[in-house]
């Protein structure tokens, strides 16, 4: 790793910090593979050299690369691809793509994928692109080639940003939305014959009762939790921050099951009922955030070195912040097996949520590397990582 004046500069802020938290026993409140475990945790900031990293979306437009090595995030400002080496924490390289023409990713995008070690998807509200690493497109899937005789969103629906294409690329899943009922299937686009197949969601992908929505005069902005899907090999998993429970569906079966949970540690689901119409941003923004000190679930994520998937849950703790900057939270770390089956949890002690923006609960983008689970962390303007590793005592 690179010693510089920055990261000395940051090291010694950091110190006090460091001496009396990277060290943290579970205590009593873990159970299982998580039983007799202590979390350390560090915090490590990337040497951007003489550039700027894009960290404009919280890192939205990033991935991990397949061996864990490099985090890719492509810079919507000038359209490269940042290649930063996390063994060495530097920027490495910028790759140049283009904005227009045959090889075009298009002005702006929010769905950003690694395939494998050559390719990449990106997703926007019209299709999902394949480039490769050398700024080649390879393939384009146009939602609206699916849907001649019904356009997609004249009948009011509308495709989610996060997409997996399967290893042969000739599957592509994606949640089709509806504007009006909140309700979401999930959508297996053929690409080769043009067909799609819906398939519908369990009752408990139903997020209607928990679409809030403020009204400015005759406008409206809506806030509410959606159904995220994540593709790990054979598997696409559907999860919703509302409640534990999993909609799997299996691509080698074309079918669809649910997985349901029971936490030793937190509720399984939220509980509360909330006010939906807000006229001011006052209520809109006590209601969210009543909305997040109930028990809030992510999408898991796949851990290489140990074979375990992980998963972060949480509750903010109430505070007085006005805009919600300074809130903290109880985060819980679950840990499930290949058959995503609950095998252990814990409450992580001295790691608390980062919000990136007001009237937002989003948790900052985080995967797994080496056995470690990294969090992102801005810290004025930098990109840091919050490393929390897991050793047994």
């Amino acid at each position: 790793m690179p010693t510089n004046k920055k990261n000395i500069l940051f090291s010694y802020f950091l110190l006090l910090e460091i001496l009396f938290s990277c060290s943290k026993p579970v205590g009593k409140l873990a159970w299982g593979y998580l039983k007799d475990v202590e979390f350390l945790i560090d915090t490590l900031m990337v040497d951007a050299g003489e550039e700027i990293i894009f960290l404009k979306y919280g890192l939205q437009t990033a991935d991990v690369s397949v061996d864990g090595k490099y985090l890719l995030n492509f810079n919507m400002d000038d359209h490269t691809l940042e290649k930063i080496n996390l063994d060495r924490l530097v920027l490495e390289e910028k790759i140049p793509f283009e904005k227009e023409g045959p090889n075009g990713t298009g002005d702006v995008f929010g769905g950003f994928e690694i395939r494998n070690e050559n390719q990449f998807t990106i997703t926007d509200m019209r299709g999902t692109s394949l480039f490769a690493f050398d700024g080649n497109k390879l393939m384009s899937i146009r939602y609206d080639s699916f849907f001649l005789e019904n356009d997609l969103m004249s009948g009011g629906e509308y495709i989610s940003q996060y997409t997996f294409l399967d290893k042969k690329a000739e599957k592509l899943y994606a949640l089709i939305n509806r504007w009006d009922s909140k309700a979401t299937e999930l959508g297996v686009f053929h690409v080769e014959t043009y067909d799609v197949l819906r398939v519908s969601l369990p009752d408990f992908h139903d997020l209607s009762k928990y679409a809030i929505t403020l009204w400015i005069g005759k406008s409206s902005f809506g806030s509410g939790p959606s159904v995220a899907l994540k593709g790990f090999d054979n598997k696409v998993v559907l999860s919703n921050p509302t409640i534990s429970s999993m909609a799997i569906y299996d691509t080698t079966k074309d079918s669809l099951y649910v997985k349901n949970f029971n936490s030793q540690l937190t509720v399984n689901q939220k509980i509360v009922n909330y006010q939906l119409e807000h006229e001011t941003e006052e209520s809109l923004d006590a209601e969210l955030a009543r909305f997040y000190q109930e028990i809030h679930f992510l999408p898991p994520f796949w851990d290489e070195q140990n074979q375990v998937f992980y998963r972060f849950s949480y509750m903010d703790l109430p505070s007085n912040s006005e805009n919600r900057s300074g809130v903290q939270s109880r985060i819980f770390l679950s840990v499930l097996d290949k058959g995503l089956n609950l095998i252990g949890e814990a409450q992580v002690p001295g790691l608390d949520k980062k919000l990136t923006k007001s009237f937002s609960g989003q948790f900052p983008k985080h995967f797994a590397k080496d056995g470690n689970i990294w969090i992102y962390e801005n810290m004025n303007d930098e990109m840091c990582f919050v490393v929390l590793s897991i050793t047994k005592e």
